[in-house]
Parts: C-alpha cells; structure tokens; sequence
C-alpha cells in the first residue's frame, strides 16, 4: 500500500469519527475583507498544511461583510465574543482602531524579524505585536488601455490629472465607507491638498464619476470588462491579477501615494485562539507566503526572491515583478510615499466617510449640474472677452462662483453664474 493511499484511508477515518461525534473538529475562522481568491488559496494550503503537520482536518469559516469599515463594523458589534479568530486583511488605521478598542491582543507570530518595521516613514508592523502585515501594496488607480484608446485618451498619471474634462463620465469608483482603499484616496487627497482644498479637489472629482460602484472589486470588473476605462482607488494588486487573466488593463500609481500594510491580527476572545496562532505562524512562514502570492497579493518578508520563485515555477512570480517594475522583492521598489499622519486618518475616519456621503455623493447630480454651469459661463466669458468686451466684471463674478463650488455652497454658485451671465448682458 502506498504513502497517498494510507493518508486518504486517515483522512476517512477522521472524517468518519467527526461525523459520528467520536472527534471533535479543528476549527479556524476569518474576518475581513481580502478577495475571495486570495481566501481560497490561503485555505488550500493552510488545510494541507494542518493535515500533513497535525494529522487532521480543519474546518476555516470565512466573514466576510464588506470593505474594510464594515469589517471593523463587523468586529465591534461581537464586542470581544467574536464568531471568527483572525482578523485578516486591512491596513493600519482599521487593525489600530480595533487594537485601541481592546479587540485583538497581541501575538508575535515565528517570523516577526523579517517582516520591516516600517518604509518610507510607514508602519508595516505594530511595535505591540497586535498586527503586522503579509501582504503590502500601495494605493493606485486603474485604467483599460483598449477603452482610453477607444476614446483618443491617454491615462491620467497624476491626481490633478484626474479633473480634466476630458475623462468627465469615464471614471468608476465607489463610496469611501464601502472601500477602505477610497477612504484612504479621501485621506492622501485631503492630507497633500489639506482640508479646505481637499474637499475641493473630491468636489471637482466627483463630478468626473460616471458610475457608483458597490466596492473596489466591483470597480475592478467594470473597468477590466470595459464598461469603464478609469478605475478610482484601486489595490495595486487588481491590475496584476488582472493582466495575468488576459485583460488589457494598465496600473495606474499616482504621484501621490501611501502603503497599505494589509496586515493580520488575533482577535480577542477567539474561540480557536491556538489554531489561529498556528495559522498565522504558517502565513508568514515562507509557504504561506507562496499561497499569498498564488492568491494574487504581493508578500512581505524582506528574505523573499521573486525570481527565484519564478525559477522554481511560481505562476504569479514573474506577474508581480513585472508588476513592481522589475524588482525582486516588494521593499526593493522606489518611490516616495506621502508623509501620511496615520493618528488624524484614524481620528476623522466616520467623520471623512459621512462627510463625503453627505456633501458628495448625495449632490452628485447637483454637483455636476454646478460645475457645468461654472465651465459655460467660464467659456461665455472667455469668448466675450475675445471680442474685445470688457468682462472684468462678470470674471471676478465667476471666480466667486468656483470658490462657492468648492466650498459646497452649490446653490449660491449657480446664482453667482446668473449674476455674471447678467453683467455680461450689461
């Protein structure tokens, strides 16, 4: 009798004891907002993994609510009791807040030391232990080559690029409480540009939106299927995974960018607390990194060579290099990142997400109906003023009108474009 067959006649033996209740069932679960394919990739060889090492099966439950504000969410309403052991995924504001609310506790998982502290002035771990990350990537956007080409367009490589006319009904996004990565445009956008101008800027921006999306997944489908050639706050990922499948679409990391420690964290109060501790020994350990990968994310230990996984046939390993540019390891990219004020981020998180709910979304129409107004009486101006008139007037006028729109005074707006459309009657 042969290796696999004693293993698969173990492998009914248990599961035969479990059912008759003679066994009970190693158990694990999740929450958090990772895609799906990484989920099942991490299952696969975490189930392997746990069979071959302890000699039976475990059952992985996976929650998965939504972005990362409702996972969050999610974390808070168990209030310590929770009906999962791991919160996997998200970045540091979402584990810190869960951190600071007493609702995961420390673990130092084996392999700690080659996960970087911090880069770029970012934190890639908790000086704590409660969370480090396992799957780094930065805050991009997306475009689909084939679509811009259909339009005559080149694609924005730059925020302010983003407010051309030319890409007005091009762009997907969706609502900053549905995806943690467009909460975390909102924070680069108001951090670079500082309140006042922040709020601005997402006014003008989302004026350009064409379609609300449900979360950044979606965004993804619709701009690798075409339905959109632009796709706002996108994990930098989405676009490698992407190509890899065929679809013609570009990563687009804008001037301005900041790092996203998608990390992993040991909830309080985890029913399965010593299965969660081996899971997560597993996920940093250089197999569980192989899974991370194979399930479409970037990986985290510095002592990680792309090429050599490619050499020894990691499908995803030459998609990633090519993804980061060339490099061998994730760390080795260079860029400069935002001088991100992680402490304000985590201080106006619900206050950012209404806000923008409240102030953006729900004007959307109101929105764009302004901005075309300023643009129409920008152009009457602009032509009156090339037929000699005197339009110093109407142009101080119009001026007002903007800053209206950019401080969200939409209806005093539309009467400033009235009070200059009159003056240049006059």
């Amino acid at each position: 009798m042969n290796k696999g067959r004693i293993l698969a006649g173990v492998c009914l033996l248990l599961v035969t004891l479990v059912a008759l209740g003679g066994v009970a069932q190693q158990r694990l679960g999740w929450v958090g907002p990772i895609y799906v394919e990484l989920a099942e990739s991490l299952e696969r060889g975490f189930k392997a993994y746990y069979l071959e090492t302890y000699g039976e099966p475990i059952e992985i439950s996976f929650v998965r609510p939504g972005g990362w504000p409702v996972c969050v969410d999610k974390i808070r309403e168990w209030g310590g009791r929770p009906d999962a052991d791991v919160f996997l995924g998200a970045g540091a504001p979402a584990h810190r807040l869960v951190a600071e609310l007493g609702l995961s506790v420390p673990y130092e998982h084996a392999h700690w030391d080659v996960i970087p502290a911090e880069w770029h002035g970012m934190l890639v771990k908790c000086d704590d232990q409660h969370w480090s990350a396992f799957a780094p990537w930065l805050v991009s956007n997306m475009y689909n080559e084939l679509v811009l080409n259909m339009y005559g367009v080149e694609p924005p490589e730059t925020w302010e690029d983003m407010l051309d006319p030319k890409y007005r009904g091009l762009i997907a996004q969706c609502l900053p409480y549905a995806s943690g990565t467009m909460h975390e445009v909102c924070e680069i956008i108001l951090q670079v540009y500082g309140e006042r101008d922040g709020w601005a800027y997402l006014r003008y921006q989302g004026a350009q939106v064409g379609r609300w999306t449900t979360g950044s997944v979606d965004t993804t489908h619709m701009v690798t299927r075409g339905e959109y050639p632009i796709g706002i706050a996108q994990p930098q990922m989405n676009a490698m995974v992407a190509r890899r499948d065929g679809y013609p679409v570009g990563n687009l990391v804008p001037d301005v960018t900041i790092l996203v420690p998608e990390a992993a964290a040991l909830l309080a109060g985890a029913p399965n607390e010593e299965n969660a501790k081996i899971f997560l020994d597993w996920l940093y350990s250089m197999e569980g990194q192989k899974y991370v990968l194979e399930g479409g994310y970037f990986v985290a230990r510095t002592d990680i060579s792309l090429s050599e996984w490619e050499a020894e046939g990691l499908g995803m390993a030459p998609h990633a290099i090519a993804a980061l540019g060339g490099v061998d390891n994730f760390w080795d990219v260079e860029l400069e990142l935002l001088d991100y004020n992680l402490e304000l981020a985590e201080e106006r998180w619900d206050a950012v997400n209404d806000y923008y709910d409240r102030e953006i979304y729900r004007r959307w129409d109101e929105l764009k109906s302004t901005l075309s107004q300023i643009e129409a009486i920008d152009e009457q101006i602009k032509a009156a003023k090339a037929d000699g008139l005197d339009v110093a007037e109407a142009e101080a006028i119009a001026e007002q009108a903007r800053a209206l729109f950019e401080e969200g005074e939409l209806a005093a707006s539309r009467a400033a474009v009235e009070e200059a459309r009159a003056a240049l009657r006059s």
